[in-house]
């Protein structure tokens, strides 16, 4: 006889200063627009990592901001097709140049990953985030090639 699943009863967990209860944990936890500026960073570090040529740095930058962008359909599950098509496409292709050090093609590879940014946030009916490079390098991490 199957039993019905308890429904009287709270989940509460402690961090070491307070408790929280499953409830209060999902409303903290951050939203696409947090996450994006995650990705953002982690984008433009990625992008002036290979203008140094320094493959294991953009690899990382690259592989961070996928992580992140796969979590993030977690909580806004409405971009999970348009976040795993993005990441199947524009990303992945980035991928292979930075894989293959084409840095030849690393330019206009990224143009086009940045180009599909803009039109996903006019899908959203976010037009109005309309995501550039920053011309700058991060002034936190020295680009130079170590190998």
């Amino acid at each position: 006889m199957a039993t019905e699943p308890a429904t009287d009863h709270t989940h509460v967990v402690d961090n070491g200063k307070a408790e929280l209860t499953l409830d209060e944990l999902a409303g903290i936890q951050p939203g696409m627009a947090r996450l994006m500026v995650e990705v953002s960073d982690r984008m433009w570090k990625c992008y002036h990592a290979g203008k140094a040529r320094n493959r294991p740095l953009a690899r990382y930058q690259l592989s961070e901001a996928t992580k992140i962008m796969k979590g993030s359909v977690i909580v806004r599950p409405k971009y999970t097709d348009s976040m795993q098509r993005f990441i199947d496409e524009e990303m992945a292709s980035l991928r292979q140049v930075v894989e293959a050090e084409e840095w030849d093609r690393f330019d206009s590879v990224f143009e086009a990953v940045v180009r599909a940014t803009n039109r996903y946030h006019e899908e959203f009916e976010k037009g109005f985030l309309v995501w550039t490079v920053p011309q700058d390098p991060p002034r936190d991490l020295d680009l130079t090639p170590r190998s």
